[in-house]
């Protein structure tokens, strides 16, 4: 797994989820982790919503990633014409952030 691959993304989906069960929640801790959600969304012809995560560990090793997700569709919402994932490492270690991930899978897994 690295940083951003479709592992990530399926991983971070999950934990998502797994995590912030109401799905209304902007705002929650999971594992020392600080998790904030953002959403915008515009509902036209064309339509899209991007959705931008920004997880900070607080504790030591500390480290901050932000997460987007972007989709877009046309008129017909059934099938999206662009469907994107993005991971951007703010500081800190990428082996630390996929550390904390790998435990998460762990704790899914059992």
């Amino acid at each position: 797994m690295r940083l951003g691959d479709s592992k990530f993304q399926n991983l971070f989906a999950l934990l998502v989820s797994a995590t912030n069960k109401d799905r209304d929640c902007d705002e929650w801790r999971v594992a020392g982790v600080e998790w904030r959600r953002q959403r915008s969304v515009q509902w036209a012809p064309i339509s899209f919503q991007i959705e931008i995560h920004q997880l900070t560990h607080t504790a030591r090793p500390k480290w901050t990633i932000l997460s987007v997700h972007e989709i877009w569709w046309k008129r017909d919402r059934r099938k999206a014409i662009r469907n994107a994932y993005w991971t951007h490492l703010e500081n800190g270690s990428r082996n630390d952030v996929l550390k904390w991930f790998r435990e998460r899978q762990e704790e899914l897994d059992e």
